[in-house]
């Protein structure tokens, strides 16, 4: 009898021992199964860093990069006049010169001088964004006026091409956003519309319908026949070949500094083939519209240059 007691005993303690080991196994299993769960989602986090990394990377090889490109043009660039000027102020025989050469002289030097100024505006309106984190001195102001504006500047080269430019956006119609930057874009869009166009061509700017609080500005014109492969590098961010008409070699650092600073300030930059010599190019900036209805967005008289 005792016997039976004792291996009854042994054999509840046994049952005991093992539900004890089991319950502890059991809670060993959950504790790997967690750490195990947590090892895949810390791999997995540092995999996203890893790859977030990479493109932080990438992303400041193509900044650096295009600084590094921006700057070396405008070194070139920015020099020219300079190198004109010290030609002209060491000539022998300037005191020879008739006063049709000295015009024709200071007519092509004040050309370059414009456009040096131009891109040195440029080039430090860019810099400015890129040390700052946030472009804050926006405004209203009406679009068609600062467009109107800009066209005055280019009645000399207007001239020179027989073009004719019409501009149909509305007076009432006003953008939210740094004056200089819009100035600067439109400036860069219509110097390239300019000189990529038919001699006696119509350069066309307008709206269309806004999306939300967007609007998007068009300039249109018609030139030589336009590749898809070269709409595709235009599109493209850091693009910098865009060949330009008769004598004139392009950089594309306009365009390319046109789609970073509007990146800056939410807007956009689009170039479309409406056909094989005609482009247009589409500018969406954040907008502010008057009491106005839609209809008389369309039915504002055109401005022709």
């Amino acid at each position: 009898m005792q016997s039976q007691t004792l291996i009854t005993s042994i054999i509840i303690v046994c049952k005991i021992i093992i539900a004890v080991l089991l319950y502890i196994l059991f809670k060993k299993n959950s504790l790997l199964k967690r750490q195990q769960l947590k090892l895949v989602e810390t791999n997995l986090r540092l995999k996203q860093q890893h790859e977030q990394i990479i493109s932080y990377n990438e992303e400041l090889k193509i900044s650096e990069l295009f600084k590094t490109k921006v700057l070396s043009i405008a070194f070139h660039d920015l020099r020219t006049p300079f190198v004109s000027m010290d030609m002209l102020l060491h000539a022998a025989d300037i005191s020879q010169m008739t006063k049709p050469e000295m015009e024709q002289i200071f007519t092509a030097l004040g050309h370059q001088v414009s456009i040096s100024k131009n891109m040195l505006t440029e080039v430090l309106l860019w810099a400015e964004s890129q040390l700052r984190d946030n472009l804050e001195n926006k405004e209203n102001f009406h679009m068609a006026e600062q467009i109107n504006a800009i066209l005055a500047l280019f009645q000399y080269h207007l001239k020179g091409k027989n073009l004719v430019i019409n501009n149909t956006v509305p007076l009432h119609v006003k953008a939210h956003m740094s004056r200089d930057i819009f100035c600067f874009v439109i400036r860069n869009i219509i110097s390239n519309a300019i000189k990529f166009s038919h001699r006696g061509s119509t350069i066309k700017i307008g709206i269309v319908e806004s999306e939300s609080d967007t609007f998007q500005v068009f300039i249109e014109n018609k030139g030589d026949n336009i590749s898809d492969s070269t709409i595709s590098n235009l599109n493209n961010r850091n693009s910098w070949d865009y060949r330009k008409t008769v004598n004139h070699t392009g950089t594309g650092l306009g365009v390319s500094l046109c789609k970073d600073l509007l990146q800056r300030v939410g807007g956009r930059l689009q170039f479309e083939n409406q056909t094989a010599d005609v482009l247009t190019v589409y500018i969406s900036i954040p907008v502010v519209c008057s009491d106005r209805t839609n209809s008389e967005l369309v039915t504002n008289d055109a401005v022709t240059f």
